[in-house]
Order: C-alpha cells, then structure tokens, then sequence
C-alpha cells in the first residue's frame, strides 16, 4: 500500500491536518478501508478520520448518500458522525475537544470564544485532577457569559485583568514539562525534578487564587474595602482560601 494511503494525521502547531484525498478510485477505498478500521480502534483520532471521510467525500466512492455510508460502514447514526464531524473542526482550529459532547458543550461559540472556555474549563479539571468534561465545559460556558455580562454591565474587564497572571503560569507549565524533559536525560541526572515540580506547581497554584476572579459583590464593581477598592476579588476570597505566597 503506498505511503499516502497509511499516512495518519498530521499537525502544525498542535493543529490537526487533515490529508488531501488519494487520486485514484481504487486508492479511495483503500483509504476508507484503512480509516474505518482505524475509526472502531482508535478513539483518539475517530473525529479527524471522519472528517477526512466526510471532507474528501470518500463515501461516493460505495454509496449514494452520506447517511447510508454512516449507517451500512460505519454502524453510526448521521447526527452522531455530524456530531464527531463538528468537534473534528474544532480540532483543526486548535481547540483540543477529544469528544462530541465536548464540542456540544462549545457550539455556537467563535474559535476564540471556544478556546477562552477551554482553558477556563481546564483549569478547572486541573485543581480537581480530572479531564475535562462536557459538564465543566458548560459550567465554564456558564462562567464566561456571567463575566461578559458584568464587563458591559459595570466595566470591570476581568478577563483582560487576569490575563497577565494567566501568562506567568502559563509560563510555570512551561517551565515544568521543559524541567521534566531535561530530567529524563543523561545530563539531568543530578536535577530533583518531583519536589521542584510541586513547588512550581504550589506558585501556580497561588497566582490562580489570587487574580482576578469574579466582580467584587459588595461594591458590583465600583470599589470597596472588601476588594480593596480593585472591584473584583480573587478565587481565595470567594472559597475562603489562604493565598499561597
């Protein structure tokens, strides 16, 4: 079989790329073949497979609609690959969705607007130590139209507040896998990497609890001693926390 049959998925920049079709009939359905068995084996990949399928429109090669392909080969009903197919689409775009209740979760949403949800939904799933979900992604979807409203409300631009703590621990995740990369080799052999780990792990931590967070609801933004005259409190105000420092 040639390479262009076998080839997977592709990225650029942790963007998944999907390949142009095969140029013969015959290496068509020797594309389909290899992707549906690929579909039903790889989880992880299905979406970006079936939006090959659908976007080179491979299934004209066997069947005359796209809706009896889904059901006679690959024993999926239309609106659940359509599903996949969306979700596939936000892959493309950098937006990391691994399921089609995930992207349910962001439709409707711009690619940035999905992204924003994202990270907010990550970040959640990391305090929790769980993968995201579609129910954290509607909570963070939730989350996001309550702070777009106050912005227009009262003024208070929590996001655009937050985002220089959102960049130092961005940078402290960075900092963290490239520590763990040099660790793994011969010339980290003297580097700790486990407590030196948790400690940017502790830092991060602190700079989440302590940005901006929601607007301040004793003043609704105006400025106050509970928020220290800001308009808005950090997650440690709202849970009761102790910022770490």
């Amino acid at each position: 079989m040639s390479k262009k049959l076998t080839s997977e998925i592709t990225t650029t920049k942790d963007i998944a790329v999907v390949p142009s079709a095969p140029d013969t009939e015959v290496q068509v359905l020797d594309r389909v073949e290899y992707l549906v068995d690929r579909i039903h084996k790889c989880e992880q990949e299905k979406l970006i497979y079936l939006l090959e399928i659908y976007q080179n429109e491979y299934w004209k090669a066997d069947f005359s609609s796209f809706e009896t392909f889904c059901k006679e080969r690959l024993g999926y009903s239309k609106q659940y690959v359509y599903r996949c197919i969306n979700a596939a689409k936000m892959v493309e775009a950098g937006v990391p969705v691994e399921n089609p209740n995930q992207s349910l979760a962001l439709e409707g949403l711009d690619v940035e607007e999905a992204k924003e949800v994202w990270d907010r939904a990550e970040e959640h799933a990391e305090e929790k130590g769980k993968k995201v979900t579609g129910g954290m992604l509607k909570k963070a979807r939730d989350e996001k139209v309550l702070l777009d409203r106050a912005i227009s409300d009262r003024g208070v631009d929590i996001k655009s507040l937050s985002e220089p703590f959102d960049e130092v621990v961005s940078l402290l995740r960075a900092a963290k896998e490239l520590l763990n990369t040099i660790s793994n080799t011969q010339d980290g052999v003297w580097l700790n990497y486990q407590p030196m780990a948790i400690k940017l792990r502790d830092v991060a931590e602190g700079i989440k609890f302590a940005k901006p967070h929601v607007i301040c609801p004793k003043c609704d933004g105006n400025g106050c001693e509970y928020c220290k005259n800001l308009g808005w409190i950090p997650k440690a105000v709202v849970t009761g926390q102790e910022i770490q420092g």
